[in-house]
């Protein structure tokens, strides 16, 4: 399982970013040329009056952009500071396993897995075609999911009743539905199984081809 990332995830930020400091360069410029053309212009003191409060006016206008600009630069960095933090909450506290995934969407509040519950006889898994479209990439069907303490005990009985415990979840988690998530993950581990998971972006697609690093189970 690997994802994909819409064009342009970082790209609006940065430019309005550089909009901004291109606005700041060009107040400055025009301050620097106004005091210049004031300092020619000394005609009589009611202009140089009127130019002086102008140019106050534009002064106060650029420290009012850095200003906001600060602002945003601060909210950059916290956005910065937490992503570390995420990672190490979702790293795996075990080196590896020999279990095998069993992958699920969580999204739009709702559980969406991968496949359907591994049925006797099968030698392998049976696509989910209920609640998601499979095309190119995974699309969960709007409203088709299953809420997390329906969902997670069918397929810990359907495991056991097929006598597969060689399986422990991998949540794809979409930032909508983090809520649904610490649910499903409290009823997997109070059904004796292990889970991973990754936190998924809201225009980023699950796809099938070419998995990624591996996620491993979390104690």
């Amino acid at each position: 399982m690997s994802r994909k990332k819409a064009d342009g995830f970082y790209a609006d930020s940065l430019e309005m970013l550089l909009d901004t400091m291109c606005n700041i360069l060009g107040g400055i410029i025009f301050i620097t040329l106004t005091l210049a053309a004031l300092t020619r212009d000394a005609a009589t003191p009611a202009a140089n009056e009127r130019q002086t409060a102008q140019v106050q006016a534009e002064l106060d206008a650029v420290t009012a952009s850095n200003s906001a600009v600060e602002a945003r630069i601060q909210s950059a960095l916290q956005q910065l500071d937490s992503t570390p933090q995420t990672n190490r909450m979702r790293l795996p506290s075990i080196s590896g396993t020999d279990k095998k995934e069993w992958d699920v969407i969580v999204r739009y509040h709702q559980i969406y897995p991968v496949y359907a519950a591994p049925p006797q006889g099968h030698a392998s898994a049976v696509k989910n075609t209920r609640s998601l479209e499979w095309g190119n990439t995974l699309e969960p069907k709007i409203g088709q999911g299953q809420a997390p303490e329906n969902s997670i005990e069918e397929m810990v009985q359907a495991f056991r009743d097929a006598g597969k415990t060689n399986y422990y979840f991998v949540f794809w988690v979409y930032d909508d539905s983090f809520d649904t998530f610490s649910r499903a993950k409290e009823i997997v581990f109070n059904l004796g199984m292990q889970y991973g998971w990754e936190p998924m972006p809201h225009d980023w697609r699950l796809t099938l081809k070419g998995r990624g690093q591996r996620i491993l189970p979390q104690n």
